[in-house]
């Protein structure tokens, strides 16, 4: 499934251009942070959730730490920070694929 799909699941009430702006930022910031080109499938998931996040944090722009009685919003600085760990794992994981054949000599 498409990640616009998923989040059009999650947030039907997002516009398609927004949508469309969103996803290709969510993307292209993994994509830089990784050093990758094209988003793999397994951080699919994470992007869905960025976009998610980028959403709803555009209506409440610039909000470090709001409080009301016991109900308390705050907005980290950098969004993909919560994700470092999934990062970490996605790279170590790739890594250990690329190696799998690392040092096999093979005969034709």
């Amino acid at each position: 499934m498409a990640i616009e799909t998923r989040v059009k699941i999650r947030k039907p009430e997002i516009k398609q251009e927004l949508l469309t702006e969103l996803v290709k930022t969510a993307t292209d910031r993994i994509n830089l942070r990784l050093g990758l080109t094209i988003l793999p499938p397994e951080l699919e998931s994470v992007a869905v959730e960025v976009v998610c996040a980028m959403f709803n944090k555009s209506y409440h722009e610039g909000i470090k730490s709001e409080n009301v009685d016991t109900f308390s919003v705050s907005f980290v600085d950098d969004i993909l920070k919560e994700y470092e760990a999934d990062f970490t794992r996605y790279l170590e994981m790739k890594n250990k694929q690329d190696n799998a054949n690392r040092g096999v000599l093979r005969f034709l």
